[in-house]
This record gives C-alpha cells, structure tokens and sequence, in this order.
C-alpha cells in the first residue's frame, strides 16, 4: 500500500521536473527507440541497460542547471547515479520501486548503499504502515558497512561537498515502456518510508524545456529544501 503525504514538499520543482524528464524520456523514448533501431524484440537484460540510458539522460537534464553535481557511485561493477544539491546539500538517488521493496527485505541490507544515504537522514518518522511491515534491523556489527557506503555517496559527487544534510531517494514505477509513477522519499535507517513524501507524477506529462536555464533560489533559515537517491 503507498500512502504519500499530500501536504509535504521537498521545495524542488524545478528540479524535479527536470529529473523526472530525464526518466520519461529514457524510458519512453531513447530505449524503444534503440530497440526499434536494431530491430530488437528481446528483452534480455533490458532492465539493467536502461540504467545507462537514465544515467546519460540525467546527466544532460541535469549539468545544464549549472548548479547541480552529478555523478555516479560505483557499487562494484555497477555504477548507481548521485545528485548533490548545494543549496539543500542533499544527495538524491534512483530506484525503481519493485527493487526498493526487495532491498528493504534484505537480512544483509546493511551492505546496500541505501542504508549508507538513509543514514544522513536525522529525526524522520516512519510512516505507520511502514513500521507494520516488521523490516529486518541493521545490527551494531553491521555499521561498518553503512559508514563505508556513506563515505563512497559523499566521495562520489565532489572531493569534499561538506556537510551533507540529507538522502532524498527518487523511486518510480515503469511497465512495457511507460513512466508511470515517480515519487521522492525520505528513509528511515532501516529502510522504512517516512512520512517526507512528495508525489512527482504530476511532472510526467509536463512540457519542459530542457534549455531553460533555472535560476537557483536562496534558501529561508529554517527553511531548507530537501532531496534524496537510485536504482
């Protein structure tokens, strides 16, 4: 069951216009059409090489705006795409949300990078349907692995970015070549959704022009947006 909270916002349209285009027209556009192209009807391994796709279409949506860094974090033969928003000092990530939900039953989650960003998130709550879930617990003996994914998140985006204030993890749904849904979340340290959810479904049909410079807005005290990460 997903419930987003309708009265959260991350307070990054722009940007999430411009990362949910880059997923759109990865998913919807360039692979049916490399597929098209080659007169491919197989789908073998279709669902790992998209992600080569989604990396180039992030990278070109994203360095235009100038001031986003953007990334990728190996994670050993795999290479997981990482924003740093300077403003908000986020890290976003990607993920699709059939494999979130198998990455949260992990009993080894610990080693899965996502513990690592889920861990730059101070005092979230989980949403109630979440705890009900029972997700297995990252253990004490376990941390070394989560601080090591922190670090190669960190490391990832820019030699030193500082204090990082936060993870935004950006998850979406896609079947038979269409975007269905995206939403960016905030985790627990144990995975769990908490209740910072905003809902980016809207920005799928959206026109956006991906040449329109955006001007980045100053931050309010105690006002900070906010954002998180992939796969």
């Amino acid at each position: 069951m997903r419930q987003d909270s309708g009265d959260f916002t991350f307070k990054l349209n722009d940007i999430a216009c411009a990362i949910v285009d880059a997923l759109r027209l990865a998913l919807e556009v360039v692979m049916p059409g490399i597929m098209d192209e080659n007169n491919l009807t197989e789908r073998n391994g279709y669902g790992q090489f998209r992600w080569n796709v989604i990396i180039a279409q992030l990278r070109e949506r994203c360095l235009h705006l100038g001031w986003i860094d953007f990334s990728v974090c190996p994670r050993g033969a795999w290479k997981t795409p990482v924003l740093f928003h300077p403003l908000s000092r986020n890290l976003i990530t990607f993920m699709t949300e059939n494999t979130f939900k198998t990455v949260q039953r992990r009993k080894d989650k610990s080693r899965h990078y996502l513990c690592g960003g889920a861990s730059f998130n101070k005092d979230v709550k989980a949403q109630y349907e979440q705890l009900e879930l029972k997700l297995p617990s990252v253990s004490v003996d376990d941390e070394k692995w989560v601080a090591q994914s922190r670090e190669d998140l960190a490391a990832s985006v820019c030699e030193d970015v500082g204090e990082i204030a936060g993870h935004i993890l950006v998850l979406f749904d896609v079947h038979v070549d269409r975007l269905l849904s995206v939403r960016a979340v905030r985790l627990t340290p144990t995975l769990e959704i908490s209740t910072e959810v905003e809902d980016w479904t809207q920005y799928i049909r959206m026109p956006y022009a991906a040449n329109q410079g955006i001007e980045p807005q100053q931050n309010n005290e105690g006002d900070e947006e906010e954002l998180v990460e992939l796969l």
